[in-house]
């Protein structure tokens, strides 16, 4: 095992797990100093009422939700945000609830910016954000088990001008407070139990060998490989499994503080340029690339890459006695591979839309990608561009 010469780790805020958590958001946020909270969503979440539940917690306490915003789509973009903090500022709200998956949070997040310091968002890109004033108060309320927004430092918010995906990082982004209730993802239909839970995957696999891994984050990661493998067939094959979904959400939760602090490499690096580009769902790119790129990485022997595959396969309780590294790191990637399929998930890009053509492009996104200096090794224009024709 490598020495250990340096790292830094830092924990988000306070997180609360049960069933029926939230109907404690009201005193949750009144602990942390919001009395009018913008309430932050989409119109699927509305659509199954389960944005209700939080509403009649906050009778907890005495805050109250002073407006609504549930225009927040799958991929969310700068336009978005704007609008989302327009509605704030009308309504003079102090603090924010958002209720949904990444793309609500991370709106939040960009929201809360904005909140904090005015302007448009673009205006607050930086290698990290560093607030200038205090950021209001946001209490989070996954309903996918799949990004750990609420539990990162990182919003991706995307830019339909320029075609790619923004990242805004720094510690003041984290959520103030995360209520991980499983009755609040039982409605997530299985198509995207599996993406999102392939992502919550990817988060703790690329967490244990990006050039800022380190041995906290080995842990988190190792333990939530282990709850997604064991639980989300689970969740997929019957939504109303709570045990299933608890454990899914602390998995995210776990990936999220790994990755958010050990970052990720060039397999978010490639699906963020699928999302900005074409569109493709991030839960879907990470999910078809996730293989291919872990068999990509397992060149970096030097920088240690299979030995740390090989504890991702004891995480996912392998027979690997008497493996090698490598051969035990590959049981860990046919597994991952046969997972997909076993939850329905495409395994080409061809597959959800993306030309042939677009590949060129994509591979130029994903160079720039903050993402891909992160990943073990100095990976080349023409090895990048080779891999998503293999995944093609």
């Amino acid at each position: 095992m490598a020495m250990v010469e340096w790292f830094e780790f830092q924990v988000p805020g306070k997180v609360i797990c049960s069933e029926h958590c939230v109907d404690s958001v009201g005193a949750e946020l009144d602990k942390v100093g919001g009395t009018r909270a913008l309430l932050v969503t989409d119109e699927g979440v509305q659509k199954v009422g389960i944005d209700g539940a939080v509403r009649e917690g906050m009778d907890s306490g005495g805050a109250e939700i002073v407006a609504t915003f549930d225009k927040v789509p799958p991929n969310s973009e700068l336009k978005v945000v704007q609008a989302c903090y327009d509605a704030a500022k009308a309504a003079a709200a102090d603090s924010i609830i958002s209720v949904g998956g990444g793309s609500v949070i991370d709106t939040a997040k960009g929201t809360a910016i904005l909140m904090a310091e005015g302007g448009e968002l673009l205006d607050h890109e930086s290698a990290v954000f560093t607030p200038s004033s205090p950021m209001p108060p946001h209490v989070a309320v996954p309903t996918t088990a799949g990004t750990g927004s609420e539990a990162t430092f990182i919003a991706v918010i995307a830019d339909h001008e320029q075609m790619i995906k923004l990242i805004f990082q720094g510690p003041a982004l984290s959520p103030t407070v995360a209520m991980l209730d499983p009755v609040m993802t039982r409605t997530l239909p299985p198509h995207l139990t599996a993406s999102t839970g392939m992502d919550a995957l990817s988060h703790c696999v690329e967490a244990l060998h990006t050039e800022m891994n380190e041995p906290i984050c080995d842990g988190l990661a190792f333990y939530g490989i282990r709850l997604v493998n064991r639980n989300i067939l689970a969740a997929f094959n019957d939504g109303a499994d709570l045990d299933a979904r608890k454990y899914m959400l602390i998995a995210a939760y776990l990936g999220g503080v790994a990755f958010t602090n050990t970052f990720v490499g060039a397999i978010h690096a490639m699906a963020h340029s699928l999302g900005g580009r074409f569109g493709v769902p991030h839960g879907i790119a990470i999910a078809i690339l996730l293989p291919y790129g872990m068999e990509f990485n397992l060149r970096y022997v030097d920088e240690g890459v299979p030995a740390k595959y090989r504890l991702m396969a004891e995480a996912l309780e392998l027979d690997i006695a008497g493996d090698d590294d490598e051969t035990a790191a590959r049981k860990a990637i046919d597994h991952i591979r046969k997972l997909g399929g076993e939850l329905g998930l495409p395994s080409k890009l061809s597959e959800v839309g993306v030309p042939e053509d677009g590949i060129e492009a994509a591979t130029e996104d994903s160079m720039v990608d903050g993402c891909m200096f992160n990943n073990p090794g100095e990976p080349e224009f023409e090895e990048i561009e080779e891999l998503f024709r293999q995944a093609y």
